[in-house]
This record gives structure tokens, C-alpha cells and sequence, in this order.
């Protein structure tokens, strides 16, 4: 009789634990789809753009290496209509450096300065004249750089952080 219970038992708990192992197959699937859906938004000609090549100073890099170096949370977009390539991301040093913000500043512009740039492709390489930097903090613009001095800044703020 003991070892009829003891079984009725261990059948129980295995029934249990099959529905929470099938609950935790279900959640792993919802993640992984999850992340697929992230991966495939980005198009393809964001692939393509991250990828183009950029010599600048005697040292080559390109779109990705630049954006993912001198920003946070980097999120791309491209409007194919206008060839204008956005990229958006969270401020960190020493983008701007030559500004004069105290290290209070610094800190919440690392938590919530968001950086936006915006740069038309033209043959396979970035308008110069077109780009457009702005940093927005608490809803305001708070810098603005444009042309060619504001894609030189982000060029020398990666190569910036390339020299240890």
C-alpha cells in the first residue's frame, strides 16, 4: 500500500513539474521570437550602412564601429526615400567635450541625454554638409552642431576613445 501511495505520490509531482517545464518552453519560445522580431526590424540597408568603411586621419572604422564607440543604447533608422541615415543614442563622454558641464551635469546626461544624429548617404558615404547633432536633455535641445564640423566632432570623439 505504502509504495502504491508513494508512487501516486512522485506521479503527482512529475505531472506538476511537466506543466511548469512546458511553462518555461513557452516563455524561452516568447523571448526567443522576441528577439528575432528586434534583430529583423532593423532593415537590411541599416546592415548595409553599418558596415560602410570610413578612413579618417590614417585610421579606418565604419558607421557601426563610430556609433556603437561614442554612443549608448545606439538605435538605428533609415529613410530610404531621402537616403538619410537617423541614429540615436544616450550621451556619454567625451562626446562635447568642450563643454563646460559639471560632473553633475555629465551624470545626468549619461542617464537621460539623448544624442540624434541625422546624415544623408550619398554614394556610399556620409554627406558631410547634411549631418545634424543635436543633444536633448529634459525635452530641450540643449547643443547643435551641423555640416561638416559636426561630423568631424564625431570622427575625432571616436578616435578619442580609441587612444587609451
Amino acid at each position: 500500500m505504502t509504495k502504491v501511495a508513494s508512487i501516486t505520490c512522485l506521479c503527482a509531482l512529475l505531472a506538476g513539474c511537466g506543466d511548469r517545464l512546458s511553462e518555461i518552453k513557452d516563455a524561452a519560445s516568447g523571448i526567443n521570437s522576441a528577439a528575432n522580431s528586434a534583430a529583423s526590424a532593423v532593415s537590411r540597408d541599416v546592415h548595409a550602412i553599418r558596415a560602410i568603411d570610413i578612413n579618417y586621419k590614417d585610421t579606418s572604422f565604419t558607421v557601426n564601429d563610430l556609433f556603437k564607440t561614442i554612443l549608448r543604447d545606439v538605435r538605428w533608422d533609415y529613410d530610404a526615400e531621402k537616403n538619410e541615415l537617423h541614429v540615436k543614442g544616450t550621451w556619454q563622454a567625451p562626446l562635447f567635450s568642450e563643454q563646460t558641464w559639471d560632473n553633475a551635469m555629465k551624470k545626468q546626461l549619461a542617464e537621460t541625454g539623448v544624442v540624434r544624429v541625422t546624415c544623408t548617404l550619398t554614394d556610399n558615404m556620409i554627406d558631410s554638409a547634411s549631418t545634424n547633432v543635436t543633444l536633448v536633455f529634459n525635452d530641450e535641445t540643449i547643443l547643435e552642431m551641423t555640416g561638416e564640423d559636426a561630423l568631424l566632432h564625431l570622427y575625432d570623439t571616436y578616435l578619442q576613445k580609441q587612444t587609451p
